[in-house]
């Protein structure tokens, strides 16, 4: 992890109906102190089926409290896409901002975050109850996971701060000064850092775990994907976790974590808006998907005056479906000025 004082980052079929929903930041009833520190001015969110889809599988969630104490969450918004079903991106959509709260620290808050993100991991990967659940662990079954993107807004030593934290291919872009700043880091085997760390912990290096199947990268041979919550089983197992093999101290699972990628970083004058969205949104066509709208173009379309944060949420998501985009789309957009 490296560090400065103002930026601090760690590697770690038509459209079915749509939600949307546009709400006023609560802020306006804080103090003046917290109000001064941490503006939400406005909140819009949508999101869409995809063109090719039965059923939407992202959630989102947004929270506020403008008159937190200094240093706690004033804002936490997120972004969870669902795959082998919503149950996964639905628990998170509930819980995972209690996780937040519970583990926050603004004194360390990119590791309060990872906590977190493995806390609720864990308990989404618990062995369900019953007698029918035994032998499967995992909300939704073990082929049940998601991606997230997460943002948290706070207050620390008189400064307005911002911790953003990613797993998957959902991102978070921060528009400031109208340019896109990318906080997010997509975890993908399409990436050679991530395949050389699932790789190094392969107790059978004959037999690659991430395999390119189906024109790209997959681990497993089956997901597309490296970092997610849930996925149980591409995970390590905790009751054999640690088990040496011969000489080595391997794992069991095929290294999917949760482990995010985060940034911290001291908000600005020139920062007007920040955008949370699923991998729909965007044009990522070596994994499937079709087409969609680059960083260039969400700032583009921030800094030209819509109506409201939900109108610019749903003509985000509209312009990446007019482009090529065949797969779920949501976007969060939270306006600071």
């Amino acid at each position: 992890m490296a560090s400065s004082p103002a930026l601090a980052r760690s590697r770690g079929a038509p459209p079915a109906p749509c939600r949307s929903r546009t709400r006023v930041s609560v802020s306006a009833r804080a103090s003046a102190q917290t109000a001064s520190a941490v503006s939400v001015k406005e909140v819009g969110t949508f999101t869409v089926r995809g063109t090719v889809r039965k059923v939407n599988e992202d959630r989102f969630s947004t929270k506020a409290d403008a008159a937190a104490p200094a240093g706690k969450p004033l804002a936490f918004a997120g972004v969870y896409d669902g795959h082998g079903g919503s149950a996964v991106a639905e628990w998170l959509e509930s819980k995972l901002y209690g996780y937040v709260a519970d583990k926050w620290s603004a004194a360390n808050p990119q590791a309060a975050i990872t906590a977190a993100f493995l806390a609720a991991d864990k308990e989404l990967l618990s062995t369900r109850g019953g007698f029918m659940g035994m032998g499967e662990r995992g909300v939704g079954g073990s082929k049940c996971g998601a991606t997230a993107a997460t943002i948290v807004l706070y207050e620390a030593n008189g400064q307005r701060r911002l911790l953003a934290a990613n797993i998957g291919d959902a991102r978070t872009l921060l528009i400031r000064g109208g340019a896109a700043i990318d906080l997010s880091e997509e975890h993908v085997p399409d990436k050679e850092s991530e395949r050389v760390r699932i790789e190094a912990n392969n107790p059978n290096p004959k037999n690659p775990m991430v395999r390119y199947v189906g024109g790209t990268w997959r681990v497993g041979g089956l997901l597309a994907l490296s970092r997610a919550f849930g996925d149980a089983y591409l995970k390590g197992s905790l009751q054999f976790e640690g088990v040496s093999q011969g000489y080595n101290n391997y794992g069991s699972g095929f290294g999917v974590v949760a482990e995010p990628y985060t940034v911290d970083m001291e908000l600005t004058e020139e920062d007007t808006h920040i955008v949370l969205a699923s991998d729909g949104l965007f044009a990522e066509e070596a994994r499937g998907g079709g087409g969609g709208l680059d960083n260039d173009t969400v700032a583009e379309l921030c800094t030209a005056g819509a109506a409201s944060c939900g109108a610019l949420a749903q003509t985000m998501a509209g312009a990446a479906q007019k482009v090529g985009s065949t797969d779920d789309v949501t976007v969060v957009v939270l306006r600071l000025k």
